[in-house]
């Protein structure tokens, strides 16, 4: 649980945990759809392969790298456990009257108000285990992340065999802790601030007009 004094310094830990979030979903997406444009214009890539093995792997690293902040396990964090933790704990920030003032300026404040509330503490504590590493899938990749990114574990390296068996994370497994994470997110933003956060970003599909440029030149 991380202590907070007011709902300002609850919105500050929402926007921090909102911009890995994001950035995992940006990068994972930008991958996937390269992957795709690729496909579809190999001559774009013959034209410069090195240039765009390291940019798919660049997307790939960023998306991960994200997730790691996310789902970290650290009790000193900001990730999603801990934040919810802080949720559990601070449940008056979500009541009526509270959710009422800060978004007085909000002209349609009274109809959101009627969505409102504090969470579910059952859901609450089903999405808390899905951010702890008792969850299979964030076992993987606190595993991962121990012992190929943070540090490189001798005994993975000797017996990567073993390892990868066990925790080898998957394309699969990214996919659900991404979409774990912005159902999430975007489920106490809401409750908080009626407001949910968007997962792509303006001008996602800009490379396509240069697939289009080389592959006509």
């Amino acid at each position: 649980m991380i202590s907070i004094r007011d709902a300002a310094e609850f919105e500050q830990l929402l926007k921090a945990l909102s911009d890995d979030v994001v950035d995992a979903h940006i990068h994972y997406q930008m991958y996937e759809d390269l992957v795709e444009a690729i496909g579809k214009h190999p001559l774009v890539v013959q034209q410069s392969n090195t240039f765009w093995t390291f940019t798919l792997q660049a997307h790939l690293n960023s998306c991960v790298y994200a997730l790691f902040r996310a789902y970290d396990q650290d009790t000193r964090s900001l990730h999603l456990r801990s934040w919810l933790t802080t949720i559990h704990e601070s449940l008056h920030l979500f009541d009526e009257k509270s959710f009422r003032e800060r978004l007085r300026e909000n002209p349609y404040v009274a109809s959101l108000a009627q969505d409102s509330g504090r969470p579910d503490t059952a859901t609450l504590a089903d999405d808390i285990a899905g951010c702890s590493s008792n969850d299979p899938i964030v076992k993987k990749l606190t595993v991962y992340r121990s012992s190929r990114i943070a540090h490189r574990n001798a005994k993975a390296l000797l017996s990567p065999g073993e390892i990868g068996e066990r925790f080898g994370l998957t394309f699969d497994d990214i996919r659900t802790l991404l979409e774990r994470a912005k159902a999430i997110l975007n489920r106490y933003s809401y409750m908080f601030a009626a407001s949910v956060y968007s997962t792509k970003v303006v001008g996602h599909d800009d490379f396509e007009y240069i697939f289009k440029c080389v592959e006509e030149n």
